[in-house]
């Protein structure tokens, strides 16, 4: 599905919403927060469950509207070259 949307192929899925869900899983990697746990506890990691739960969802609505499209985009095979 990325490659499919970097490559211009699938165009539901462009280079900003890919940028976009490649941040939100370097938010949720990285050590830096907007809230810290270490201080707010489990306020802390509210903004961490927010993050995963929007990545989550995207990523899953994303790949819906792929698995359609690519159920009704049409097949092309090519066939080897007449000797």
């Amino acid at each position: 599905m990325i490659a499919a949307g970097v490559s211009g192929r699938y165009p539901d899925l462009g280079r900003g919403r890919i940028a976009l869900l490649l941040l939100a899983v370097a938010y949720l990697v990285s050590p830096v927060d907007l809230v810290p746990e270490m201080f707010l506890g489990l306020l802390g990691l509210g903004d961490d469950a927010v993050v995963a739960l929007w990545l989550g969802g995207a990523v899953l609505a994303d790949t819906d509207r792929f698995l359609a499209w690519e159920r009704t985009s049409p097949t092309v095979i090519d066939h080897p070259p007449p000797r």
